[in-house]
C-alpha cells in the first residue's frame, strides 16, 4: 500500500519547515563562525608570512656572517704566518746574541729575552692557527644554516599563500551563504510541493 497524497505533503512540508529552521540556525551559528575562521586565517596567514620575512632575513644575515668568517679567518691565517715568522727571527737573534767574545757572553742576557719572546711569538701563531681552524668550523656550519634557513622561508612563504595580503583566506562567508541559499531553495520547493500535494483534487 503506497503513501497517500495527503501524506506525502504532509512529509515535504515537514521537511521543507525543517529546511527553514536550518538555514536560520546557519545564518545565525555559521556565518558567525565563518567570520571568525575568515579572521583567524588572515591572522595566520600574516604571521607566516612575517615568519618568512624574518626567516629570509635571518638567511641572508647567515650568508653575510659567511664572507665575514671567511675574511676573519684569512685575517687568522696571516696573522699567525706573521708571529712565526717573528718568532724565527727572535730565535736567530737570541742565537747571535749567545756569542762568545773572547769568552766572554756580554749580551747573553739579551738571548734570554729574545728566547722568551720568540716562545711567545710560536705560543700566538698556534693559538691562530686554532682561531683560525674554529672560524672554519664555525663558517662550515653557518654554510650548511643559511640554505636550511632560505628553504624554509620558501616553505612558509608558499604556505602564507605569497605576498598578497589575504591570497591564503578561503572565501568561508561566501561558502556558508551559498549553502544557506541551496539549502533554502530546498526548503522552499519542499514546501510549495507539499502544500500542493495537500490541496483538495478538483473535479474535472
Amino acid at each position: 500500500m503506497g503513501i497517500s497524497r495527503r501524506a506525502a505533503g504532509w512529509l515535504l512540508v515537514i521537511y521543507g519547515l525543517l529546511g527553514f529552521v536550518l538555514v536560520a540556525s546557519g545564518a545565525l551559528v555559521g556565518l558567525d563562525a565563518a567570520d571568525r575562521l575568515e579572521r583567524l586565517a588572515t591572522d595566520a596567514n600574516a604571521a607566516i608570512t612575517s615568519a618568512a620575512a624574518a626567516t629570509d632575513a635571518a638567511a641572508e644575515s647567515f650568508a653575510n656572517v659567511d664572507a665575514s668568517l671567511a675574511q676573519s679567518r684569512t685575517s687568522a691565517d696571516a696573522a699567525a704566518a706573521l708571529a712565526r715568522e717573528a718568532s724565527g727571527t727572535l730565535t736567530a737573534l737570541a742565537t747571535a746574541m749567545s756569542l762568545s767574545i773572547f769568552g766572554a757572553q756580554p749580551l747573553l742576557p739579551l738571548a734570554a729575552e729574545f728566547t722568551t719572546s720568540a716562545e711567545q711569538a710560536a705560543e700566538l701563531a698556534e693559538t691562530l692557527d686554532g682561531v683560525g681552524a674554529s672560524l672554519g668550523d664555525t663558517r662550515a656550519d653557518v654554510a650548511r644554516i643559511a640554505p636550511q634557513l632560505e628553504r624554509l622561508s620558501d616553505k612558509l612563504d608558499a604556505l602564507g599563500g605569497g605576498s598578497e595580503p589575504g591570497a591564503g583566506t578561503p572565501p568561508l562567508r561566501m561558502f556558508v551563504i551559498v549553502l544557506l541559499a541551496w539549502l533554502l531553495m530546498q526548503a522552499v520547493g519542499s514546501l510549495l510541493g507539499g502544500l500542493m500535494l495537500m490541496r483538495p483534487r478538483t473535479a474535472s
